[in-house]
């Protein structure tokens, strides 16, 4: 089992709040609406009024948010292994079958997620804003002119508040149906979601790959060719986010079981992490800082890391190579490297980027 920061603080921050909010409207609405008496008609209207604006202005800065970053692109429906995931739910889900979709940073719903978050946030939650703004600033005119024209708004306002009932009950039972009951739950919390080690490896990779095309224009394999193949889950190569949350991402990867390097342009380590630091403790490797980049290499693959280092200084990124490193017991370990150059004064001051275990 490995973690894999997913969510954002902003995202885990309008979440609850919208889960708060649309709880709070739901238990004064049906109050309201005469189902029950718990707090008075005249304090529920109140409260009811006041989580409305609240959500209103939420609203507003989700979808100011979801647009300055290209993040509503994740919501848009499709139809690809949509009738996978439909058996998965049905069949697939009882017997410990593979997920079909693989859920990563930038990819985190599947296509019955898409569908259902959608029309959550683009058709039924603007429905319930209309309906409930008419009834907030129009009721009386509407009773004035015509006394039946407020009785569609209140059944519309009413079967979306029995659809957003039935997508919170759905949507916490969905949440019991990952790597582990409570995995998705903390994960929304922390930001980190647990996952099996395979998972792990292709959300990580994903990460990792869209990190550094964010920073550079082309993507390529050791040997200097353009390569995008070793990634079976493609995303819009127009995806957009700003520096900012890069930033954080780039810390969070660092803090994460990736191992994180940086080389300076004279070829030598200037920062690792803990986690390279690990997976390197079994070779006779104890510090590499102030060392060549070359070292641990056997002139077979030591080829292989100078090509990278060489098109990573020319302003290319490679990712996916696989890179042996050799441990004091005479084995072999394997690992991939993905590197894209870093920048002082506008120019290549040398070369950073991650590496994941494979042995």
């Amino acid at each position: 089992m490995k973690k894999v920061y997913i969510y954002r603080r902003f995202e885990r921050f309008w979440h609850w709040t919208q889960t708060l909010l649309i709880l709070t409207l739901a238990l004064t609405g049906f109050e309201i609406h005469g189902s029950y008496h718990l707090m008075g008609f005249q304090k529920a209207v109140l409260v009811h009024d006041n989580a409305a604006y609240t959500y209103m202005g939420l609203i507003l800065l989700i979808f100011f948010w979801l647009f300055l970053t290209g993040e509503w692109r994740q919501y848009m429906p499709t139809k690809r292994h949509i009738l996978d995931q439909v058996q998965y739910y049905l069949y697939g889900i009882f017997h410990n079958e593979e997920h079909p979709t693989k859920k990563t940073m930038y990819h985190k719903f599947n296509p019955l997620q898409q569908g259902a978050y959608f029309a959550l946030d683009f058709i039924i939650l603007p429905t319930m804003v209309i309906t409930g703004a008419l009834y907030l600033f129009f009721a009386d005119s509407l009773k004035y002119h015509n006394g039946y024209a407020i009785e569609p708004i209140a059944y519309i306002h009413i079967a979306g508040a029995f659809f957003l009932v039935g997508f919170v009950i759905f949507h916490v039972y969905l949440t019991t149906t990952g790597y582990k009951p409570l995995s998705a739950i903390k994960a929304m919390i922390t930001g980190w979601e647990e996952m099996s080690d395979e998972e792990a490896e292709v959300a990580v990779r994903e990460n990792i790959r869209m990190l550094m095309k964010f920073s550079q224009r082309r993507i390529m394999n050791a040997e200097g060719e353009e390569d995008n193949s070793m990634f079976d889950i493609s995303l819009s190569e127009e995806i957009d986010h700003s520096k900012a949350m890069m930033i954080d991402f780039q810390k969070k990867l660092k803090e994460s079981n990736v191992g994180y390097f940086k080389i300076n342009k004279d070829g030598i380590y200037v920062e690792v992490n803990d986690v390279w630091k690990e997976l390197y403790s079994k070779t006779d490797i104890k510090d590499p800082i102030g060392k060549d980049y070359r070292l641990n290499r056997k002139a077979e693959d030591r080829k292989t890391v100078e090509n990278i280092f060489s098109q990573v200084m020319k302003g290319k990124t490679i990712t996916g190579s696989i890179v042996a490193r050799y441990n004091t017991d005479g084995t072999k370990s394997y690992h991939t490297i993905s590197a894209s150059p870093y920048y002082e004064n506008n120019k290549i001051a040398g070369m950073e980027g991650y590496i994941i275990d494979k042995s």
